[in-house]
């Protein structure tokens, strides 16, 4: 016979052994159940004044290993059977029935009897997996092949509002939704992986949180263990590498590295939908100086208000990024030379009425625009504004 079988492999076992049936038959099966969990060789039983042996390898018959018997008894109990040990060091088990019993020397079988204690310690696993169960963080769920809840754990009974008993029998679909279940479902069955989808659920108090959702299918698909794991955290976290990623930290607007992304992306669209587009590049005049006679703090400050001022001047579908330094870049989809003048005209006069730390303090800029042709790329375009901006600087007097 092969070897002892798995945690899992008993416990399916014994879903299909009881109801015993009444009689030998109940108890052959019993036997049968006990060899395939030791992997053992062959079982001896004996009840009242008869013997039942099951398995194969037996040497001798029952009367010459009744007759060999010379035992010393051991300190061990279980349930319904007495442990001995022979004096050859050999193991022997007896069932007992009704305080009567025999005892056989099983001298020619590899055979360590443990049915009872190994139900013991199914029951002590049992008892300490609903603990983890009920304790885990995560929200539990066991479904049908409907999508029925079956059993919750106490997690998901709290961020649901319900008790477990007003649970049982719901489909999951109400919580999670038809599309969702459908999705998962559809994934899950026929696979070794689990499926996966994120969610954003709506719990007890309409506490919205998001969630991971694993389902993974047992038994062909016809049981479902859903498992909703709390990512809030995650996506917090997330949500702040992006940022970092994406924006200027200073002024809060787009940074270059997005900008060179979006604008690419924005040409292409341009180009297939044959829509014009602008691009303006501006700094701030004489910044250098406001730095050295003010200070990096108020430098700091003019950057951010016209960063700010920038963002409340545009159109809704324009893009404002901080280039590097005092440099801003503005991105105008859809916007012919017209558009263009008259934007300018509306961020220059709302500069000249800025207030930095309370106090007006006009600023005055210089830019460059260029219409895009259609044909320039990216870094094409860059140094076309760069070159119009410093034209317009040079045509300023007093400005280098």
């Amino acid at each position: 016979m092969g070897g002892k079988k798995s945690q899992s492999e008993v416990l399916r076992e014994l879903t299909r052994l009881f109801p015993l049936p009444e009689g030998e038959e109940g108890l052959f099966r019993i036997l049968d159940f006990a060899l395939k969990v030791l992997g053992a060789s062959g079982l001896l039983y004996v009840r009242g004044e008869r013997c039942f042996v099951r398995g194969t390898g037996l040497e001798h018959d029952v009367a010459s290993l009744a007759g060999s018997c010379t035992l010393r008894r051991g300190a061990v109990n279980s349930l319904r059977f007495r442990r001995f040990t022979i004096a050859q060091k050999a193991e022997l088990f007896v069932f007992w029935e009704e305080n009567r019993g025999r005892t056989f020397h099983f001298s020619v079988l590899s055979l360590v009897v443990r049915l009872f204690e190994l139900f013991e310690r199914l029951e002590h696993e049992k008892k300490r997996l609903l603990w983890l169960f009920d304790e885990n963080p995560d929200l539990l769920f066991f479904l049908d092949e409907q999508g029925r809840i079956l059993e919750v754990n106490a997690r998901g009974e709290r961020f649901l509002g319900w008790k477990k008993e007003d649970l049982v029998g719901r489909t999951i679909a109400e919580y999670i939704g038809e599309e969702a279940w459908w999705l998962l479902k559809e994934e899950a069955q026929g696979s070794r992986e689990p499926a996966r989808i994120e969610l954003t659920l709506s719990g007890y108090g309409a506490h919205l949180a998001h969630f991971e959702a694993l389902l993974f299918a047992f038994e062909d698909g016809r049981v479902f263990w859903l498992v909703l794991r709390d990512i809030g955290e995650r996506k917090r976290y997330e949500s702040v590498l992006l940022r970092f990623a994406l924006y200027d930290q200073l002024t809060e607007v787009y940074n270059r590295r997005f900008l060179e992304e979006y604008l690419r992306k924005e040409l292409e669209r341009a180009r297939r939908e044959g829509y014009p587009l602008a691009l303006v590049m501006l700094d701030i005049d004489a910044f250098k100086a406001i730095n050295d006679r003010y200070g990096h703090v108020f430098g700091d400050e003019v950057l951010r208000m016209v960063a700010r001022l920038l963002q409340e001047s545009l159109r809704s579908s324009d893009v404002v990024a901080r280039y590097g330094g005092d440099e801003f870049v503005l991105v105008l989809p859809r916007a012919k030379e017209a558009d263009v003048h008259k934007i300018m005209e509306r961020v220059s006069r709302n500069l000249r009425g800025a207030q930095v730390m309370g106090e007006p303090f006009p600023v005055r800029i210089s830019y460059g625009v260029c219409l895009w042709d259609g044909q320039k790329n990216v870094s094409e375009l860059f140094q076309e504004i760069d070159r119009r901006m410093y034209e317009m600087k040079k045509q300023r007097s007093g400005i280098s």
